[in-house]
């Protein structure tokens, strides 16, 4: 069951890396999606959102700094949906589903690394293991707090 914890890490980040590494790769093209969308500064926008994603995507996979990183992960998810994906403004009903669509899931991930900011990364972890070298090789059977 423990390996359920690090499949997990990795199955939440991997969206985050990824779609991370393409706000440098596709910087024009996401750029000008953030200024219609209304994105004060777009480009610095997707870049500093892209630095996030890969930043703290790693955090969690690695588990180092795991709350941390799911907790930039969270800002992002929640001011993303809310800047970008405003379905209530939009008048084309495909496009207002699509928003729709993308909005909950930023919000249900959201959901998601705040669960990982409040029970930290669990076992299989790099802070973990780092944690259990600085006390001794003691096994802790609950994450500090």
């Amino acid at each position: 069951m423990g390996l359920l914890a690090p499949l997990g890490r990795l199955l939440f980040s991997v969206i985050f890396i990824t779609s991370g590494l393409n706000h440098f790769f596709q910087l024009q093209a996401l750029t000008a999606y953030a200024q219609a969308s209304g994105v004060p500064d777009p480009r610095l926008a997707v870049l500093v959102s892209g630095g996030v994603l890969v930043v703290g995507g790693l955090c969690v996979l690695l588990g180092v700094f795991a709350r941390l990183g799911a907790a930039m992960l969270a800002v992002f998810l929640l001011a993303s949906a809310f800047m970008v994906h405003h379905f209530w403004r939009m008048e084309d009903p495909v496009q207002a589903q699509n928003n729709l669509i993308h909005f909950m899931k930023n919000l249900s991930m959201a959901g998601g690394a705040l669960l990982i900011v409040y029970f930290g990364p669990g076992p299989f972890s790099l802070s973990r293991k780092k944690r259990e070298t600085s006390l001794g090789g003691m096994k802790l059977g609950a994450p500090l707090r």
